[in-house]
């Protein structure tokens, strides 16, 4: 495998698993707040999803408004998710679980960030590669898998310039001074303690390291891609550069919070991987040696069989796989107790004990069979079970567990395809390049790349081929902050309505932003992009919703407040968000702190807002200054 573009297929499986088990991940960090980022009913409607898109943007959470449907999606994209996994029907369930992500970025985008646009444009390059040929029920029902283990076609070669490109062109972006000369970069990032965390605390003022790191990954990100792509001393030229970019990613793991980007990175960093890295992997992971076994099967249910050479696929059986009937003795038993049969060392097992034994002295995972044995009794039920709806069972694998000749290969079709799309993304990626560095290319050359970025749009925005990686760039943001939302109650009291705490926000910074104010990094995301200019529209949707959401719980919740029994949850009447911005200050000085009011909001009377009534109470009150 020297072709720079070439890849394996068992890194291509890999990948497909990565992917849906981060939109797994996702689903879960996203889950529970649906109704306020997904509602009509929270900050973020329908209408307003739409507004904000673009007109070849589509999203099948705009087909129905209300909580039910977004619930309904969720669970059929952890189906689809689930079934990527397992390598089920590989390239429709891939087409799905794209349909699914994009639909899910294009209803709220003011939530995404990079690592976002990384796993959809992932997804996508799967719907045009093989990534279902190993590891996968689909190659498990192949008779004639792949015999090599490396691919080489249009769509290895947008995959990997699409892995490539978040670096390469990511040097680009960050041309400041703080990354190209004087190196205070990650000073700068691990001291916004809006994503540092962890070890960014204990190591971010050591100048004699953070310079030359910072030097160094600006290099890296430069020259990685070309080190990769070079068509000497390839594929360890490529391994290397992954390692290196692998390590990036890890060190960000551990100092930035910074959601699943470096777990989504280092998914698509593994494609860079050359074989002999998967050889030596699958020797660890190969099946230990162990008795033969022979699985008998009822001959005319082809479930029976199929499930059969999925249980030796996962579990890495020496075993046969063998009709019943062709040995009478077993058929009988197999009739007279309606169960498979399992044959080992002489010993013939029957029902769940049958599992149980396949796993416990199979060649992998026997850790399982520990498992397995505790059900036991229940065991046999769910066998039984399984066995009285194998008709049912089998229609359903007909349809998702084929057998089939080959294996999917990419056609001259999907190959166009994947021309096209890499064009889009590489001179997508270079229209996007700062000036300064446009401005080296010759004019019609820059006149073609923006004629062909007009062109392509409608397909950029459907698929969301659109892509900047642009974090931390042209420099780190040298200022972060926290947020006091002060509510004024109709009996006069002052609480804090971002944390729905019955007291007056402190205004001492907190200890961590995430999870002190943001619950999440969705919901960091979320708050600080609210507060800048071009999203002044998204303050106005935060504070009416949380202004209904609060005295919604007062119209429900007229009881006493759990615990204080004197006490009932009251009207909230205004509220205003203030920031108090913290500026980092260049290495060796000393920052200071700003409060800026962002913006007022009158829960029951917008025309009195000129009052300020929040801010003269603030006044009167020894609790917020």
């Amino acid at each position: 495998m020297s072709n720079p573009f070439s890849v394996d297929l068992r890194a291509l499986a890999v990948l497909r698993i990565a992917v849906g088990f981060l939109i797994l991940a996702d689903l879960i960090i996203r889950w529970g707040d649906v109704a306020w980022f997904m509602s009509d009913y929270g900050a973020y409607s329908v209408a307003a999803s739409k507004e904000a898109a673009g007109d070849f943007r589509f999203s099948l959470y705009w087909l129905i408004d209300g909580l039910w449907w977004v619930n309904t999606l969720f669970v059929l994209n952890v189906a689809v998710a689930l079934l990527l996994i397992l390598g089920v029907r590989v390239r429709v369930f891939s087409l799905l679980a794209f349909i699914f992500l994009v639909s899910l970025h294009n209803r709220n985008p003011i939530l995404l960030q990079g690592g976002d646009n990384l796993l959809v444009l992932l997804t996508l390059w799967g719907v045009l590669l093989p990534w279902g040929a190993r590891f996968s029920v689909d190659a498990v029902m192949t008779e004639n898998p792949p015999a090599s283990n490396w691919y080489l076609g249009w769509g290895s070669v947008g995959l990997v310039l699409q892995v490539l490109s978040v670096y390469f062109f990511s040097a680009f972006l960050k041309y400041g001074p703080e990354w190209t000369s004087d190196g205070s970069a990650i000073y700068f990032a691990l001291h916004n303690d809006q994503v540092a965390h962890l070890l960014a605390s204990y190591w971010r003022d050591w100048h004699w390291l953070t310079v030359p790191l910072t030097h160094y990954v600006w290099w890296l990100e430069l020259l990685g891609p070309l080190i990769a792509l070079s068509p000497w001393f390839n594929p360890w030229a490529r391994g290397l550069a992954a390692f290196c970019f692998i390590t990036l990613e890890i060190g960000f793991l551990f100092n930035l919070n910074v959601g699943l980007f470096p777990f989504i990175s280092i998914a698509s960093l593994l494609v860079l991987l050359p074989s002999s890295v998967w050889s030596f992997l699958e020797s660890l992971c190969k099946a230990r040696s162990h008795p033969p076994m022979v699985m008998y099967f009822d001959g005319p249910c082809l479930f029976c069989e199929k499930t059969c050479r999925v249980i030796r696929a996962i579990f890495g059986l020496n075993a046969v796989i063998r009709p019943a009937q062709e040995i009478p003795e077993v058929g009988a038993l197999l009739e007279r107790e309606f169960t498979w049969v399992l044959e080992l060392d002489g010993q013939r097992y029957i029902r769940w004990q049958a599992l149980v034994m396949c796993v416990s002295y199979g060649g992998r995972f026997r850790f399982f069979g520990i498992i397995l044995r505790a059900f036991g009794r229940f065991g046999d039920r769910i066998y039984a079970w399984i066995g009285r709806h194998r008709a049912e069972f089998g229609v359903v694998t007909h349809h998702f567990m084929p057998y089939r000749d080959f294996m999917f290969r990419p056609g001259a079709l999907i190959q166009g395809l994947s021309v096209l799309l890499a064009a889009v993304v590489l001179i997508g990626n270079v229209n996007g390049l700062p000036q300064q560095h446009k401005q080296r290319l010759h004019p019609n050359v820059t006149e073609w790349i923006s004629e062909w970025q007009e062109m392509a749009l409608p397909l950029t925005e459907l698929l969301r081929l659109d892509q900047r990686w642009n974090m931390f760039a042209p420099y780190p943001q040298k200022n972060d902050g926290w947020f006091l939302m002060v509510g004024l109650t109709s009996s006069g009291d002052l609480v804090d309505v971002l944390t729905w705490r019955l007291q007056p926000p402190s205004t001492d910074k907190p200890q961590n932003f995430v999870p002190d104010q943001a619950k999440n990094y969705r919901w960091r995301k979320y708050l600080t992009r609210m507060k800048r200019k071009n999203y002044r529209a998204e303050m106005g949707r935060y504070a009416s919703a949380a202004c209904q959401r609060w005295n919604a719980q007062y119209e429900a919740q007229r009881a006493p407040i759990l615990g204080d029994a004197d006490r009932f949850w009251p009207q909230l009447k205004a509220f205003n968000i203030y920031y108090v911005q913290e500026r980092t200050p260049p290495i060796g000085q000393r920052g200071g702190l700003e409060y800026q009011l962002l913006w007022k909001h009158h829960c029951l009377d917008e025309a009195r807002l000129a009052e300020n009534a929040v801010h003269k109470a603030m006044l009167n009150s020894e609790a917020v200054p």
